[in-house]
């Protein structure tokens, strides 16, 4: 899977074996955001790049916003990604959408709809747009609602075939964790469906696959 994966990250993987300066964006909601801890998953995956590639120069920056669903991400994707002209995006959204009923339907079509505005706005020329990996979110701890999330998951892997870019399968990682023996309580804050810092460590874990 590793070396299919990193090819979603060619042209950022040169950048960084160059020890080049690379600019990343997170954008997404409270998963991105690192809601009520001191260390998201931004934190340890910059750690990780770093250590891997010593002589790069990367920036990392946090555009997660709490409570965001894609039509807030919509809103708000010119300042909050384009500006910053990176070379690589990850896109996290899709519970917060299922909180809000919005519909797979409509979850989808925004989603394409920002990453054809993400390359838009950010590509001079035919494969010289940013790169782009879209992240589903951990498991959610009341059965029902973990059910339902999981459409919303598969139409992230859905989009990201379709529109040709990175899918990160946050939820597969934490599953496998599970099945070896981890607790699922263990990885989330007590009363929240968001991760503790150990969680988002797997988050961090998976997305260097690509690196």
């Amino acid at each position: 899977m590793t070396e299919d994966a990193r090819r979603f990250t060619r042209r950022t993987v040169s950048l960084l074996e160059a020890g080049e300066a690379v600019r990343i964006v997170a954008f997404g909601d409270s998963i991105t955001a690192g809601f009520a801890v001191r260390k998201g998953f931004d934190h340890f995956w910059l750690e990780m790049l770093r250590e891997k590639y010593p002589k790069a120069e990367i920036s990392l920056r946090n555009e997660g916003v709490c409570g965001d669903t894609t039509f807030d991400g919509l809103a708000r994707l010119d300042w909050s990604v384009i500006s910053h002209a990176p070379d690589l995006v990850t896109v996290n959204f899709g519970i917060n959408d299922m909180y809000m009923g919005i519909r797979l339907g409509e979850f989808k079509s925004n989603l394409i709809e920002v990453v054809e505005k993400i390359i838009e706005g950010l590509g001079s020329g035919f494969g010289s747009g940013p790169e782009i990996l879209l992240l589903s979110s951990e498991p959610l701890t009341t059965p029902r609602f973990d059910r339902v999330v999981l459409s919303y998951y598969q139409t992230l892997e859905d989009v990201a075939e379709e529109m040709g870019v990175g899918f990160v399968d946050v939820y597969g990682a934490w599953m496998k964790r599970v099945a070896e023996g981890v607790h699922l309580d263990s990885l989330i804050l007590p009363g929240l469906d968001h991760p503790n810092e150990s969680g988002y460590r797997i988050i961090a874990e998976e997305l260097m696959r690509f690196f």
